[in-house]
């Protein structure tokens, strides 16, 4: 008669917060929702970036800017500065030498100005940020390459400005070829929404 040791019945004990999936499965699907929710979020800046560089640019044309605050007093100086319109000239089509020159999408409208820095110490004049209306409240850029070619005078716009010093330079903007200026904005910088005062008519 062999002997067969008498084997326990094995018992499981179940952890009353397991609800029979596998942790690793649940680490798992974690992982996956939150991906899925970054991509999603991704996906929604990029679609937002992309339909504001897009908008209100036709085809081969010239930036345009919209929704700009409406024209205020005339004889504020943002960020310690002062300019003056000297003149107005319309119907370029390129700027620079042969071999480089920029070429306007529709025309570069050039405003002559002189730029005066009424603060206490040197500061740069940001180009970049000054702005352009026509007749139908538009608003356009200045073309940053174009005022490159316009500004290589010694002392020039782009250049640190001296206390009580004024530098004359000019500012180029691309517009469509039947766009009417009627308004600039003076801005200290990007960041701010500038005082606007009325154009010399367009020679």
């Amino acid at each position: 008669m062999t002997y067969t040791p008498h084997r326990a019945t094995t018992i499981r004990v179940l952890d009353p917060d397991d609800d029979g999936v596998d942790e690793w499965a649940l680490r798992w699907r974690a992982r996956i929702w939150v991906g899925g929710g970054v991509f999603v979020a991704l996906a929604l800046i990029t679609f937002g970036i992309w339909a504001v560089a897009t908008a209100d640019r036709p085809a081969g044309g010239p930036a345009v800017i919209r929704g700009l605050p409406a024209a205020g007093p005339a004889d504020a100086a943002p960020g310690g500065f002062g300019m003056r319109v000297r003149n107005v000239r319309c119907g370029v089509s390129a700027i620079g030498p042969d071999g480089l020159e920029q070429r306007a999408a529709g025309q570069f409208c050039l405003l002559d100005v002189r730029v005066t820095n009424n603060g206490l110490e040197p500061e740069l004049f940001d180009s970049a940020a000054q702005r352009v209306y026509d007749t139908n409240g538009a608003a356009y850029a200045v073309a940053d390459e174009a005022a490159v070619f316009l500004n290589d005078d010694s002392p020039t716009l782009l250049d640190e400005i001296e206390p009580g010093s004024s530098v004359n330079g000019v500012l180029p903007f691309d517009v469509p070829k039947n766009a009417q200026l009627s308004e600039v904005s003076l801005n200290g910088s990007s960041a701010t929404p500038g005082i606007r005062m009325s154009l010399p008519t367009a020679d």
